[in-house]
């Protein structure tokens, strides 16, 4: 018969008796799964230190008497108690639990060493073991001299007589320790999955959802009761539901390590989501399949990005193959093309790109003389993009003048992956162009030809102007030399009054033609008629409104009226006076300035 009091691998026969257990064990994730085997196995360990200590106590009674020696022996702590609660007797081990010397426990209250607290539960337990009789335990704090608290279990059987009985005090303080820090960690390790940012929820070996936590619930729509009794595939799109009952048997076998999956699954409003996907066993410790934690990670948005991207580059790339302009992607050096669309073949003369690119390959496509390559290298360095002229190779070996719009696609890491650009042919604007620069420059030589017929046409011009005064000068002189001497001359012979009055007229014209005044009424500045002159003249001489009708023969309101467009036009229309005195100032002073 095995020795109850040696110290047996406990734990390991725990384990073995917690196997055997057809209890289902609570499923709240791997870590917790481990804390649940860790209370049940110290629970067991007590339930078999009580089994122990029954077995002690039976031996005890019935071979105390004979075996007094080995009642301090016994590595537990013994306590023979009377119905009053005394202490009559206590082995070392019970001393050293409670710690007083053994001698002070004698005929001494036993609840006087527990912690006041839990003294109403030791006399409960004393009254039922020496009224029922039958084996009871419990638990308590022992409180000794030192203040430490010891918790023990007590199991206690009454012996025959009915006047005492015999308690085992088993210290389970490192237990209770574990225990409580078992409980604590528990709780924390369920208090993160309740509220981990990430859906996570058990199933059972058949897919069956057990529990699920908040965000789990969130994100599906579905409440904690409504998953319960679900199985996973409800949720699943039908594509992948398959997929997941094969992952999960295979985890329940074994044959498949913790899956990762990406596959839409439909909340309870039936919108369809996209979640990345995956499950861990939890297995107890002999490997057997406990539950399946599943974890589902929402990656809708990135899916609807990585389609939206995706309709982006087929709509970019059918809309680089398809337009009308020439576009194409090349490396920057060495300067090759990696793509070209058709617009941009059409432009060189080949049928299709792949045409163009197959005799491109490896051949520099841009004419060395015709193209600044140390301009477009500099832009590219500089800004990263280039704006200009783009000479090319036709298939016919012709040069096509092109405008280019570059520009530097990169990498995530920084560095250019490739150049993209597009083309239009200006081959014909050049030309045009060089051919108004010819049509400007000669433009510009007959325009300096022109000037220079111009400073000279000015130069004869100002001779003209000058000739013209020395003739006018010329006229004058003879006027006043010749024409006059000969007017007197004719007046001192025998005429008629008409005759005389008619010279006189002449006479007084051809004085005031050589006169300065009629030369600054004359003038192009005072715009005067013929008219307005003469009478000015015979005004300024003090002729009458009357006498001027008579001698130019109008009417006296003509006369009027033309000295009032006199006054006008030469300034004097607001100045006070007489228009005799006025224009007699005025042949002394010059033309005045017209209002």
């Amino acid at each position: 018969m095995r020795n109850p009091l040696q110290k047996a691998p406990l734990r390991k026969r725990a384990e073995e008796r917690l196997e055997g257990l057809q209890e289902a064990v609570s499923r709240t994730g791997v870590d917790i799964e481990w804390l649940v085997h860790e209370l049940r196995v110290h629970q067991i360990e007590i339930e078999m230190q009580k089994e122990e200590m029954d077995e002690i106590r039976t031996r005890l009674e019935t071979g105390l008497e004979r075996f007094p020696e080995s009642y301090d022996s016994v590595p537990i702590g013994l306590v023979s108690i009377k119905r009053e609660g005394v202490i009559r007797a206590a082995n070392r081990a019970a001393a050293d639990l409670i710690g007083i010397e053994r001698l002070r426990l004698i005929n001494r209250p036993l609840g006087r060493f527990v912690s006041e607290p839990e003294r109403p539960a030791l006399k409960t337990f004393l009254e039922r073991i020496f009224d029922g009789g039958a084996d009871e335990a419990c638990e308590l704090r022992l409180a000794g001299n030192g203040g430490a608290r010891t918790a023990v279990t007590v199991s206690a059987t009454v012996s025959e007589d009915g006047k005492e009985c015999l308690a085992i005090l088993a210290d389970i303080t490192e237990l209770k320790k574990k225990e409580e820090a078992l409980r604590e960690e528990l709780q924390h390790h369920r208090a993160l999955f309740e509220n981990a940012r990430v859906a996570i929820s058990q199933v059972d070996e058949g897919g069956t959802f057990l529990r699920a936590n908040k965000r789990f619930e969130a994100l599906t729509g579905y409440t904690q009761e409504e998953l319960k009794g679900m199985n996973i595939r409800e949720i699943m799109h039908p594509d992948g539901a398959g997929q997941v009952k094969e992952m999960i048997a295979g985890q329940v076998s074994g044959e498949i390590a913790p899956i990762f999956l990406e596959e839409y699954y439909v909340c309870k409003d039936g919108s369809r989501k996209w979640g990345e996907i995956r499950s861990r066993a939890i297995r107890d410790g002999g490997g057997g399949f406990l539950s399946a934690v599943v974890a589902i990670v929402d990656r809708t948005r990135g899916k609807q990005m990585e389609e939206a991207l995706a309709d982006n580059e087929s709509l970019g790339r059918s809309f680089f193959e398809n337009a009308s302009i020439a576009m194409f992607h090349s490396t920057l050096e060495p300067n090759r093309l990696l793509r070209v669309n058709s617009a941009y073949s059409r432009l060189l003369g080949y049928e299709s790109p792949e045409d163009l690119m197959s005799a491109s390959a490896g051949m520099d496509p841009f004419p060395e003389e015709a193209w600044d390559r140390k301009a477009f290298f500099a832009a590219m360095e500089q800004r990263n993009w280039y704006d200009g002229d783009y000479p090319l190779i036709r298939r016919d070996g012709g040069i096509l003048i092109g405008k280019a719009a570059i520009r530097s696609v990169f990498k995530p890491d920084g560095s250019i992956d490739h150049l993209e650009g597009i083309v239009e042919n200006i081959t014909e604007r050049k030309r045009a162009e060089e051919v108004l620069q010819k049509r400007d420059r000669e433009l510009q030589e007959k325009t300096k030809s022109l000037e220079e017929v111009d400073a000279a046409l000015k130069v004869l011009l100002k001779n003209l102007e000058k000739n013209q005064e020395e003739l006018t000068e010329r006229f004058l002189i003879n006027i006043r030399e010749q024409v006059l001497p000969c007017l007197v001359k004719l007046k001192k012979t025998p005429l008629n009054q008409a005759q005389r009055a008619l010279i006189n007229s002449a006479e007084a014209y051809l004085d005031e033609i050589a006169s300065p005044f009629v030369q600054k009424l004359t003038s192009s500045y005072l715009n005067l008629t013929k008219k307005e002159v003469q009478i000015a003249v015979l005004v300024r001489d003090g002729k009458t409104s009357k006498e001027i009708a008579e001698i130019v023969n109008v009417s006296k309101s003509d006369v009027d009226f033309h000295r009032g467009k006199l006054r006008e036009k030469l300034g004097l229309k607001n100045q006070k006076g007489s228009l005799t005195v006025l224009l007699r100032t005025l042949s002394h002073e010059g033309p005045r300035e017209r209002p």
